[in-house]
């Protein structure tokens, strides 16, 4: 029950974040200017990396938490959270040493790419998106014990309450005038409140006091040990999402308006992995659960391609939809001048979408600790990456950032990954392909063929109205083909359980209304 709410909270929170940001990114671009908006997405991707300082101790603590929850083991719990509230601690000073050093050498870096006004305003930036980092990570020991609780409903639902609150101060700020430095202060106070309710939910409701006393050196040892290869997962993730906007700024003449194009390409992968990513989220728990009861390579399998199709419908539906459309989008949302995005977000798009459906898989690995060799695989390619986006930079800069990318993403994310499937889950990639791609993938081909003969045999202008227009029919089609042939038995249920439900509820008010 848990894993239905957290997955319906997920998709609610995803719903208010991607709607949320789509509306107000335009609104950011337009406000703030191309240059501007380059750098800001730019000091994004800077402030990122400080993120890798977690280490990985945060899949640890979903990991360890559930299983000791699963043991019913509250003092290793407590241990447990005293550990990590003391790293915690600790990484969130190194964060603010870390970012201070970078404010410091920010001109040195960047003189080539960016004018002197530029680098004033990225410095100003950067010293509170890394105050922010300060303290995502200093409490991410609160946070990852609420997932691994699956306190879905708390979690998700501040989540969601402080996305609107932030969009909504985002806004009032930039009409007053503040521009990004307006923007990055809001994210940073919303933050704040947030976690500090995390901390008391934890503390209060939780009742989960953690325990600082004699700390368990072996259990610190054994954490690290598995945390150490998920923070090399999490370096290639890092290097892949974020080493073009980095090596654009260094190595690019007149960057930021470059920056600026690939960063609202990059917004639309953003939103698009928030599409695969939350609900992912929700699941490590239970996926422990699963591996902890002894499930075998067959229950596997069928757990990775039961949620790999839903991942897939979705996902799937997303991606056709804005290759048929996304241009007529790029323009009316962005802007003409931002029109190549459109081609920096299909090429991504690929590789992300096989890389989102397939990681509950990773989630296998890692409940299973299996994910060293893997951790390893993918921490090489992220550093080709690196190498080969450099070169093609210097060749054509927003090109060559994007196909440097494509290639490290289908090598790493899905290459490596199926192989390790094979090898260490034991399952079979013939068996569960056919499984993720029976009836959706006809379902999406007959929606493409759909929306590229209505786009070209019927004129309906090139407006916001009109492109809604050839969305709903490309969904339309797309919903009765899955409903006629594309959807299992199980899938089906799944969709009209709840209207059953309600029926159900009516008709026995009606005839308890009848009765009365």
């Amino acid at each position: 029950m848990n894993r239905k709410i957290g997955v319906i909270y997920s998709y609610a929170l995803m719903l208010v974040e991607v709607f949320s940001a789509m509306l107000f990114t335009p609104f950011l671009i337009r406000m703030l200017g191309k240059p501007d908006y380059g750098v800001y997405q730019l000091i994004m991707s800077i402030t990122s990396y400080l993120t890798l300082l977690d280490l990985g101790i945060g899949n640890a603590v979903v990991r360890f938490m559930a299983k000791f929850r699963t043991n019913n083991d509250l003092k290793k719990q407590r241990e447990f959270l005293g550990i990590v509230t003391i790293y915690y601690a600790a990484i969130a000073l190194i964060a603010v040493i870390v970012g201070a050093v970078l404010i410091v050498v920010f001109p040195t870096a960047f003189a080539n790419g960016l004018t002197p006004d530029e680098i004033a305003t990225g410095r100003k930036l950067l010293v509170i998106t890394v105050l922010n980092a300060a303290v995502m990570l200093g409490t991410s020991s609160f946070s990852t014990t609420l997932v691994s609780y699956e306190r879905f409903s708390f979690s998700k639902g501040m989540s969601i309450l402080a996305t609107l609150a932030r969009i909504l101060v985002c806004v009032i700020a930039l009409k007053l005038g503040f521009g990004s430095f307006g923007v990055v202060v809001t994210y940073f106070l919303a933050n704040v409140i947030t976690r500090g309710l995390y901390i008391i939910y934890v503390l209060r409701v939780l009742k989960l006091k953690p325990v600082f006393r004699n700390p368990d050196f072996a259990f610190i040892k054994e954490t690290v040990s598995y945390s150490s290869f998920v923070l090399l997962q999490m370096i290639a993730t890092q290097i892949n999402a974020m080493a073009d906007s980095v090596l654009l700024g260094i190595l690019a003449k007149g960057s930021a308006a470059i920056i600026a194009v690939y960063g609202a390409g990059a917004q639309i992968i953003q939103y698009f992995k928030t599409v695969g990513t939350h609900v992912n989220g929700v699941l490590m728990a239970g996926v422990v659960r699963l591996v902890e009861g002894g499930a075998g390579p067959k229950e596997l399998e069928k757990e990775m391609v039961r949620i790999g199709r839903l991942l897939f419908m979705m996902l799937g539906l997303v991606f056709t939809v804005f290759i048929v459309n996304g241009k007529q989008f790029m323009i009316l949302w962005a802007g003409e001048s931002y029109e190549k995005g459109y081609m920096v977000a299909v090429a991504i798009m690929v590789p992300v979408m096989f890389q989102l459906v397939q990681n509950i898989g990773n989630q296998v690995l890692w409940a299973m600790n299996r994910h060293k060799t893997q951790a390893v695989i993918q921490i090489v390619s992220a550093l080709v990456n690196i190498v080969l986006t450099a070169l093609l930079i210097m060749w054509k800069p927003l090109e060559g950032a994007v196909i440097g990318s494509v290639i490290a993403l289908t090598i790493g994310d899905v290459v490596c990954m199926n192989t390790m499937f094979r090898r260490e889950i034991k399952i079979s990639l013939i068996g569960y392909y056919s499984g993720l791609f029976k009836g959706v993938l006809a379902s999406l081909l007959i929606c493409a063929a759909a929306g590229i003969a209505f786009n070209r045999f019927i004129a309906v202008g090139d407006g916001w109205l009109s492109l809604a227009l050839r969305c709903a029919v490309m969904l339309a089609v797309y919903a009765l083909t899955m409903l006629t042939f594309g959807m299992n038995s199980y899938e089906k249920d799944m969709l009209f359980r709840p209207l059953k439900k309600i029926k159900s509820k009516l008709t026995k008010k009606g005839d308890i209304n009848v009765q009365g």
